[in-house]
C-alpha cells in the first residue's frame, strides 16, 4: 500500500493516527530502527521537508 495522506499507524502509541499527524521523532525512530513500516514514515519526513522548502508540486486544473 502507497504511503497517502489517509495512510494509517496501525501500532503502538499512536494506532489510528494518520501518518501527517504523527510527530517526526516516532518517525525517525521507526526509521532508525529498521522498523517494517519505515518506507511510510521515511516517505511522510520527505513529504514535510518539501513542504517546509515550498517544493510541493500543486495539482493543476
Amino acid at each position: 500500500m502507497p504511503h497517502t495522506k489517509q495512510t494509517i499507524c496501525d501500532f503502538g502509541l499512536h494506532k489510528g493516527e494518520p501518518y501527517t499527524k504523527l510527530p517526526a521523532s516516532f518517525l525517525t525512530w521507526m526509521i532508525g530502527t529498521n522498523h517494517n513500516k519505515r518506507e511510510y514514515a521515511d516517505a511522510e519526513l520527505k513529504r514535510r521537508e518539501r513542504a517546509a522548502t515550498n517544493r510541493l508540486t500543486v495539482p493543476s486544473k
